[in-house]
């Protein structure tokens, strides 16, 4: 991008760009076809991921919001409960582009950033010139999290392309009063030393030198920690992906081949499971590239490269079915567009609303896939959606 580009779209892409996105894809229409006037205020951009840390959930376009993990249902609170809290660098990049975030993660103690700062390179092109992991222990709801810079490996320059992802475990579980348990919560980090160097997978440790990981555990068995994308808790192990798409509950760990750190989006609809005795098996679900998963008592929300979608488990085995269920309400068209990150809030609470048991809080972010300048969708319908039971439509959900 031009420096003539104002600075708002050129955030409002940025994290596309870093992934490689090339194609394009449909204008979204299905909001419009099913009555449902999208709310004004939304959280735009692409938010890459929401994350559970002490009373708050967390996501970030660039920069950081948070809202209390306590239920819409408990609440009888709705759109606009998001809050932008501090950034984790007040720094400017080239030509006064602010410190951006686009990854989160968490552990038992901690929340962490990694965070970019901008620069012009020859051609005029914005792009990230440092990528900095941060940590903080602090409460989003106290004011400022006095976030403190992560020691480097030995040798280390978190550069760009030397600090690719953070993640975390996913781990978490929700008692009957919505308290959150996070004993087990680990974060990582997918760094090398040099520009040089080997990929490496490490466990954070607050601001302290991260630790390497050894032997992790990977679902696919070819793959190894320089490409180490993503992680899960399931059965008292972590285990590891290159794909982002993973997901758990007591019975079943859940996962994707189909979304990579890379430009890797292709229309791989497999389901894959493996149960507490080790067993894997897969479906092919037919709804286009699983990009992102999470589980919730009866379903499994899938972000797909063509919007939402779910499918059934089984509540005693945890066994998908053969094929997709139609969205409750508007869920299968107000989206339409590539859904690359899906997020259940209890995963103890069966999906939607139709049912006699209370359902659970539920988010997505759609994004564009590709350059702005040859898509036709608006950046007006991407961001992020909510699903909040007592409404029985998903909309647009922001501050």
């Amino acid at each position: 991008m031009k420096k003539s580009i104002i600075n708002s779209i050129f955030l409002s892409v940025a994290f596309a760009c870093l992934v490689g996105f090339t194609s394009c894809h449909d204008d979204i229409y299905g909001a419009i076809n099913n009555e449902i006037e999208l709310n004004s205020s939304g959280l735009q951009g692409d938010m890459h991921s929401i994350v559970h840390y002490k009373n708050s959930i967390l996501t970030c376009n660039g920069e950081i919001f948070y809202k209390t993990n306590e239920p819409s249902t408990s609440k009888n609170e709705y759109n606009g409960q998001w809050k932008k809290t501090t950034s984790p660098s007040s720094e400017k990049g080239d030509n006064g582009i602010p410190a951006t975030t686009y990854f989160l993660a968490a552990d038992s103690q901690y929340l962490y950033a990694l965070t970019y700062i901008w620069g012009e390179n020859d051609d005029g092109e914005n792009e990230p010139k440092t990528a900095t992991i941060y940590a903080t222990n602090s409460d989003p709801e106290n004011g400022d999290l006095g976030w403190t810079k992560v020691e480097n490996i030995s040798g280390g320059n978190y550069s760009f392309e030397n600090a690719k992802v953070i993640f975390d475990n996913k781990y978490f579980s929700v008692d009957d009063n919505n308290s959150v348990s996070v004993d087990q919560r680990k974060a990582y980090a997918r760094v090398r030393a040099t520009s040089t160097g080997t990929y490496k997978l490490y466990e954070l440790n607050g601001s302290n030198v991260p630790t390497e990981v050894s032997n992790p555990t990977f679902v696919d068995e070819s793959s190894n920690a320089t490409n180490a994308i993503s992680a899960c808790y399931f059965n008292d192990n972590n285990y590891f992906s290159k794909y982002y798409g993973m997901t758990s509950n007591a019975n079943c760990l859940y996962y994707t081949g189909t979304y990579t750190s890379s430009n890797n989006v292709n229309r791989d609809s497999d389901l894959y499971w493996i149960t507490t005795s080790g067993a894997k098996s897969s479906v092919d679900l037919d709804a286009g590239g699983l990009l992102s998963i999470a589980a919730a008592k009866d379903y499994i929300l899938l972000g797909t490269s063509s919007g939402l979608a779910r499918v059934a488990i089984d509540e005693s085995t945890g066994t998908p079915s053969g094929s997709t269920t139609k969205m409750e309400g508007n869920g299968g068209s107000v989206i339409s567009e590539y859904v690359f990150m899906v997020f259940v809030l209890n995963p103890n609470k069966k999906e939607g609303s139709y049912s006699t048991e209370e359902g659970t809080d539920e988010y997505a972010s759609s994004t564009i896939y590709g350059s702005i300048r040859s898509s036709s969708d608006s950046w007006d319908d991407t961001g992020l959606y909510a699903w909040y039971p007592a409404q029985k439509e998903w909309n647009r959900d922001g501050d």
